[in-house]
């Protein structure tokens, strides 16, 4: 299958085996979201472009775009209620998972079942472009949240932390603690927050 018809279709594969057509019908109809209509958010050191969410979807799935600067990581955490499908569009994505880093190259499809701990990072030079789809709905509002806590405080920074925990619950996640470093020099982790290497 080539890229673009991954793409076509990567937003309706959390509904495969529910009542919605495979040509992007929801409840019947056709969903159509043009570029313009995306929610744009200030993720710190990159952008999140919702492209469809609860309200398109009765709840069903989400489906967003992202950017990734250079350096920028998620914090570790876990959803306990929803399953989340990524796929990278260009550059490299790396996948905190099962204890250690995956590099994901463009084309790369990764899922990270709910219960499941993990965090994204950019650990190239290069920005990376990937998509999320979520099932179900509801985790894509998260992003407005971040921007807020993104603007009152340095991204990745102990106040940070701290706040973007409060908004993983609101959510039925949880932060874990700080990602791993995009570096292979973790002393830092053990300096900030104790934990073992």
């Amino acid at each position: 299958m080539n890229r673009r018809r991954f793409v076509g279709l990567s937003g309706l594969a959390p509904l495969i085996g529910r009542s919605v057509g495979l040509l992007g019908e929801v409840g019947g109809k056709p969903l159509i979201v043009l570029p313009q209509h995306a929610r744009v958010y200030d993720a710190g050191q990159g952008q999140t472009r919702i492209l469809v969410g609860t309200e398109q979807t009765g709840g069903a799935w989400w489906l967003g775009s992202f950017v990734s600067e250079p350096g920028r990581k998620t914090a570790l955490h876990v959803h306990y209620g929803a399953d989340e499908q990524v796929y990278v569009l260009e550059g490299a994505l790396s996948l905190w998972v099962k204890g250690q880093w995956e590099e994901l190259p463009a084309g790369s499809v990764a899922v990270a079942p709910r219960g499941v701990e993990h965090a994204l990072g950019n650990r190239s030079q290069q920005p990376v472009r990937f998509l999320v789809a979520g099932e179900p709905a509801g985790f894509e509002q998260f992003f407005a949240d971040l921007e807020a806590t993104v603007h009152r405080f340095s991204y990745g920074s102990l106040e940070f932390l701290a706040e973007l925990g409060s908004v993983y619950k609101k959510y039925d996640s949880k932060l874990l603690g700080p990602h791993r470093p995009v570096r292979r020099d973790s002393s830092w982790i053990v300096r900030r927050w104790g934990c073992v290497k």
